[in-house]
């Protein structure tokens, strides 16, 4: 008796962790709205009914499979007086074949229109990007300058990546680097 517990613990552990990773794939590559409970259910494997099972509804799946990775950690990790060019090389770089840089970040930019999970995505970059920043940042109006650079950052983002502006090419890789990080670092130094 003991083993079938054990069993059917390790198999509901396994199916929460197929259907979380099969959402974090749809999710990053379509957005909340696009991305169909059967679609990830089927990338994990498992019957539909499973996700109000394990996570009540596609809004809270979002929520566990999403908002975890939503983090700045990596670009405060570093001098303030760099922090704009360090910024922007990491917008800038160029996605490999195959690869994709921030897919997190990609998938609150496609699914901040939702209307179902627009305020989730709201208080998440808020509280795990926004107020990080703005306590690192320090001085006066922290908090504003720390959104404007978010603004800034997803801006960008989403523009290159998403919309595909040619002026944000990679043939202009270094001039938009220096251009960003000039724009950037003016609001860590609170000079704008």
């Amino acid at each position: 008796m003991m083993t079938a517990i054990n069993e059917q613990k390790r198999n509901a552990a396994t199916t929460r962790k197929a259907i979380l990773e099969a959402a974090r794939r749809t999710f990053k590559e379509k957005g909340f709205d696009a991305a169909g409970l059967r679609e990830i259910t089927a990338a994990a494997g498992v019957n539909a009914a499973l996700v109000n099972r394990y996570f009540g509804s596609k809004e809270n799946l979002f929520e566990e499979a999403i908002v975890p990775e939503l983090n700045i950690d990596a670009l405060l990790d570093g001098d303030r007086s760099t922090f704009g060019e360090r910024a922007a090389a990491h917008f800038a770089q160029i996605t490999q074949e195959g690869e994709e840089i921030g897919p997190t970040l990609l998938a609150f930019v496609r699914s901040a229109g939702s209307v179902d999970v627009r305020d989730l995505v709201s208080r998440a970059i808020h509280r795990q990007i926004v107020l990080p920043l703005a306590g690192w940042l320090g001085g006066k109006d922290a908090e504003q300058r720390a959104a404007l650079i978010v603004a800034h950052m997803t801006g960008f983002d989403t523009l290159r990546r998403v919309v595909g502006i040619d002026s944000l090419s990679p043939e202009h890789e270094e001039a938009i680097i220096e251009r960003f990080a000039k724009v950037l670092q003016g609001y860590v130094d609170d000079a704008l």
